[in-house]
């Protein structure tokens, strides 16, 4: 029996934030796709039918937010989770009123996005002991 795999979208304009999901979302069950802005974010949700996402709030070309409020329209029922270095209150607020799943806070740590990501998996019906690898 083949294994679900999770597609997850990790949407930032930094490469170093980019590796750095590359390197603990490298094992099964994801299917990790990476985008530099918020309109690659955007493509990668119309071209795969994205889980999980993790969006970076400032991004050229496509900021965060705007980027989640489409993603939810393509796939509305996409784990979309913010993250950014600023700690904004109203931006928070109206990243969660537009759908969004969580907020992380810059800098990032491998336990806080492996935690969010368990939840996400449980929601999904899927043992998170496999996804530790």
């Amino acid at each position: 029996m083949e294994m679900r795999r999770i597609a997850t979208l990790v949407a930032d304009d930094d490469p170093d934030i980019l590796n750095y999901f590359r390197v603990i979302l490298n094992k099964a069950p994801y299917q990790v796709y990476f985008a530099v802005n918020g309109r690659e974010a955007v493509t990668e949700a119309q071209n795969h039918r994205i889980d999980l996402a993790f969006v970076d709030v400032m991004m050229p070309e496509l900021n965060g937010l705007e980027a989640l409020i489409e993603i939810k329209k393509i796939r509305p029922t996409a784990r979309v989770v913010m993250i950014s270095a600023y700690s904004d209150g109203n931006i928070v607020r109206e990243a969660l009123q537009q759908g969004a799943y969580s907020y992380l806070f810059k800098p990032l740590n491998k336990m806080d996005i492996l935690s969010v990501t368990m939840k996400c998996l449980k929601e999904y019906g899927i043992e998170p002991s496999i996804a530790l690898g």
